[in-house]
C-alpha cells in the first residue's frame, strides 16, 4: 500500500512545536503488556505526555486533556491486543451520526486488531439499504473490511482482513493504512504526521456561527503569505488524502495555511453536506477566513491566496468571481471545481454582459479537471476559459488525460507521473503570483 512518510523531518517537526504544549498519547492495554509498556517509555522520551489505561479510552484522553503542558486539541491512541480492536470500536463514525463533533484523536494506531467484521458490525447496525452510501461517501455498498472515520488509523499487523479493510476504506476516502513494521519510528512517523497543525476558530459573517479551521505554519517565526484550503464535500473525513498534504507542502514552502472546514463549523454530519451551498456558504466562509488571516502577526494581509479540490474548488470560483468589489486574494487554485454555470449565475457576479462570457475574475486563477471527469465537464472548463482569456482574464487550465473525478486525492488508480505533475504546476502558479 502507501509508502509511510518515515522519520527526521517529522519528528524535529513535532520537537519544534512542544514549545506550545506536549502533544498526549493514550495508551489502551488491558493487559499491560511488556509492549505497550516500553512504547509508553520510548514516546515520553520522543516528548510525548503519555498515559497508559487498561480501558475507557475516552475517559483516559478528557484526563490527559486536563493535565498542564498537554496540548489539548492534539492528542493520539494506541491500542495493543484487545485495546487494539477498543480503538477502532472507539474511533468508529456511525453512519446514521446527525450531529458531527470533532474527533476526539489526532490518530489512532491499532496493533493487530481483529478486522474480521463489516461496516455494519463496528456500529451496531448496518444502514437500513444495503445499497447507497453505507459508511462510504462516493457510494457502493457496505464492502466486507470497509471502516468509517474521520481519525486517520494506522493498522500494524494483523490477518487478511485488516489489509481488506485500509483498502476498502482509503478507496472511499476514509485514511485507513496498514503496515507490517511494528518498529517505533513506524508509529512515531505516522503520530507525528497528523501533528503538525493547530485547530483554531474564528468569526463567521453567518449569524450564529463560529467557523473552526486547521491552521499549519511554516517552520520561520516570520510574517508568511498564507494559502486558504477549501476541501472537497468529503470534509474532514477527505483531509488526510489532499487538503493535509498541500498543508504540509506549503509549510515546507514557507507558507502558512488554514483548512477551512465549513461542515464542522456547523456540526454536519457527511449524509448532510450536501445541504451546505459551496457558491454561497463555503464561499462566503472563505472570505471569513481570509479576514481572518488578514489580521494575524505571522501572515502578510495582502499576500493571501485559496485553493481547493471538487465542491472546494467551486467555492474558489464563487469566492472570487467579479463583482461590485475586487476579491481579496492574490492567487486561486481550483482543481475539478464546478465549471457549468454562465458567468450572472455565480453568486455576486455581475449579470451576463455577453453570451460569450461564462465567468469573469481579476484574481490570476489554475483550473485542474481530468478528462474523463464524469462530475464536473472537462469541455465546460474549457469553454469556461476560452470565453475568459478572450475576455482578457488571467485563467489557466489543465487537463489531464485519462483520469477522472479526484485524481490527485491518492484514492483512486491515478499514475503517480499525473498527480506529481499536477502538484508540480500548482506549486510552480502559487509561487509565481504569491512568493513566499
Amino acid at each position: 500500500m502507501r509508502q509511510l512518510v518515515q522519520g527526521t523531518l517529522l519528528l524535529a517537526t513535532l520537537l519544534a512545536t512542544l514549545a506550545a504544549g506536549a502533544p498526549g498519547v493514550v495508551i489502551l492495554d488491558p493487559a499491560s503488556s511488556s509492549q505497550s509498556r516500553a512504547m509508553e517509555q520510548q514516546l515520553a522520551h520522543a516528548g510525548y505526555a503519555t498515559l497508559r489505561v487498561t480501558g475507557d479510552p475516552l475517559a483516559a484522553a478528557a484526563s490527559l486533556r486536563r493535565r498542564s503542558g498537554v496540548r489539548a486539541d492534539d492528542l493520539s491512541i494506541i491500542g495493543y491486543g484487545a485495546g487494539a480492536s477498543a480503538v477502532l470500536a472507539t474511533i468508529v463514525e456511525p453512519y446514521a451520526l446527525d450531529v458531527a463533533q470533532l474527533p476526539v484523536f489526532r490518530s489512532a494506531v491499532a496493533f493487530t486488531p481483529n478486522c474480521a467484521r463489516r461496516y455494519g458490525d463496528w456500529t451496531g447496525s448496518l444502514p437500513e439499504s444495503a445499497s447507497g452510501t453505507a459508511g462510504a461517501p462516493h457510494g457502493g455498498g457496505p464492502e466486507p473490511g470497509l471502516f468509517r472515520s474521520a481519525t486517520p488509523l494506522l493498522i500494524v499487523g494483523g490477518a487478511s482482513p485488516c489489509r481488506d479493510l485500509a483498502r476498502y476504506s482509503y478507496v472511499h476516502e476514509y485514511f485507513v493504512d496498514y503496515t507490517s513494521d511494528d518498529s517505533l519510528g513506524t508509529t512515531l512517523s505516522f503520530v507525528a504526521e497528523n501533528a503538525q497543525y493547530s485547530v483554531v476558530s474564528f468569526p463567521s459573517s453567518q449569524a450564529g456561527t463560529t467557523l473552526i479551521g486547521e491552521l499549519t505554519l511554516p517552520a520561520i517565526a516570520s510574517r508568511a503569505p498564507a494559502m486558504i484550503i477549501s476541501p472537497g464535500t468529503a470534509g474532514i473525513e477527505g483531509f488526510s488524502f489532499w487538503e493535509r498534504p498541500w498543508a504540509r507542502r506549503l509549510r515546507n514552502l514557507g507558507y502558512a495555511s488554514l483548512i477551512v472546514d465549513s461542515y464542522m463549523s456547523r456540526h454536519s454530519s457527511w449524509k448532510n453536506h450536501w445541504r451546505i451551498d459551496a457558491r454561497t456558504v463555503k464561499a462566503r466562509d472563505l472570505r471569513d477566513a481570509q479576514a481572518y488571516l488578514a489580521i494575524q502577526s505571522f501572515t502578510r494581509a495582502n499576500s493571501i491566496g485559496l485553493i481547493g479540490r471538487s465542491s472546494g474548488g467551486t467555492a474558489v470560483l464563487a469566492a472570487i468571481v467579479q463583482g461590485a468589489q475586487p476579491a481579496p486574494f492574490a492567487v486561486a487554485v481550483a482543481d475539478y471545481g464546478y465549471c457549468q454555470l454562465a458567468y450572472g449565475a455565480w453568486p455576486g457576479g455581475t449579470p451576463t454582459p455577453s453570451a460569450s462570457i461564462a465567468y469573469r475574475t481579476s484574481v490570476p486563477l489554475l483550473i485542474q479537471v481530468g478528462a474523463n471527469d464524469t462530475t464536473v465537464s472537462p469541455a465546460a472548463c474549457e469553454a469556461l476559459v476560452a470565453s475568459a482569456r478572450d475576455a482578457g482574464e488571467n485563467i489557466e487550465l489543465v487537463v489531464y488525460p485519462n483520469v477522472g473525478h479526484r485524481f490527485d486525492a491518492g484514492v483512486v488508480e491515478t499514475p503517480a507521473a499525473t498527480v506529481l505533475a499536477s502538484v508540480k504546476r500548482i506549486t510552480q502558479f502559487i509561487e509565481a503570483h504569491l512568493p513566499p
